[in-house]
Formats: structure tokens, C-alpha cells, sequence
């Protein structure tokens, strides 16, 4: 009986029942003491029976192991427009600056080459002045796509009827160019 009541002793003791921390009684729940509101308890302190072989050197960052992304990379290329100059007046030689009587009309022949490397369509001003007052006498206006290395003549005319004699001059007042969409 002794033996029994010695081991009975002992598993008290081991489970914390019948244990009492100032005033309070834990109600024989495997030996956690709960902090209540006496005894000398300090939560703040924490635990002081932690097992040996725990890390302490907790690393800082972010974990090696984690991928990194950087900038996307395009899945497109990008190509500029090709350059070219929008004043076509050097991609023009005119001839055969001629008023025709028998018509009633100035006349002007423009041979046109396109030395890009894209079609591109032409908005061409042709004028005609008097050579002494340089009053206007007419104008034309011509718009034309040519192919890339292409080249193409054209006829520019302006009717007017001239009742005395009268010395003009023929010319190219603008020629803007740019790529041609067909």
C-alpha cells in the first residue's frame, strides 16, 4: 500500500494535479500552470526551458531560394521607319517651259524618280509667272505614287489666253513627298 500511495505521490507530482500557484488551482490540465492574476508569473519574459539544438542565427532578406524577375523582355522587335526626305523638288527635272497658241495653254514637262527605297506619292505646284511683273499666270497641281526606284514623266498644263506678247518662267513651287500606303 505504501508503494502504491508513494507512486500515486509521484504522478501528482509529475502531472502538476493538486498543485496550487497563488490561490488558484490549474484544474489538473497536465501541468501548465495558467498565469492568473497572482503569484509572481511574468508573462513578458517568456519561456526559459526551450530545447537545445535551436537555430539562432535566423537569416535576413528574402530566402536565397526564391526566383528573382527582372525587366520583361519583349517578345517584339521594334524598327524604326525608314528615313526619308519629305521635299521632293530634288527628285524632279523639268523641261520644255512653253506656252502652245494654238491650245491656249502653258505647258511644262516634269520627269519624276523616286530614289527611296519605299513607293511614295508626290503633291507637286507647278507655277507660271510673268518673267517682268511676276504677276501669277497659272498653276498646276499634280499628285502621283511611284514605286520604289521607279520614275514617271508628267505633263503639267495651265490654260490661259495671252493677248500680247509676254515672257514667263515655269517652275516647281513645292513638291512634298511621302510613303505611299498601296
Amino acid at each position: 500500500m505504501r508503494i502504491c500511495a508513494v507512486a500515486l505521490v509521484g504522478l501528482i507530482a509529475l502531472t502538476g494535479c493538486g498543485k496550487k500557484k497563488g490561490g488558484s488551482h490549474d484544474g489538473g490540465l497536465g501541468g501548465f500552470v495558467s498565469g492568473g492574476s497572482g503569484g509572481n508569473d511574468n508573462p513578458a519574459s517568456g519561456p526559459t526551458d526551450l530545447p537545445s539544438g535551436m537555430p539562432t542565427d535566423l537569416p535576413s532578406g528574402a530566402p536565397s531560394d526564391v526566383p528573382s524577375y527582372g525587366a520583361p523582355t519583349p517578345s517584339y522587335t521594334y524598327s524604326a521607319p525608314a528615313t526619308y526626305n519629305s521635299d521632293g523638288t530634288n527628285d524632279i527635272s523639268a523641261s520644255g517651259c512653253d506656252y502652245d497658241e494654238s491650245t491656249r495653254s502653258f505647258q511644262y514637262t516634269l520627269d519624276l524618280r523616286n530614289p527611296e527605297t519605299q513607293s511614295m506619292h508626290y503633291s507637286i505646284t507647278i507655277e507660271w509667272e510673268d518673267q517682268n511683273g511676276g504677276s501669277l499666270l497659272g498653276s498646276d497641281y499634280k499628285s502621283v505614287t511611284v514605286a520604289s526606284g521607279g520614275s514617271q514623266t508628267l505633263s503639267a498644263t495651265s490654260y490661259r489666253t495671252l493677248t500680247q506678247q509676254t515672257s514667263f518662267t515655269c517652275k516647281v513651287t513645292s513638291a512634298l513627298k511621302y510613303p505611299s500606303s498601296t
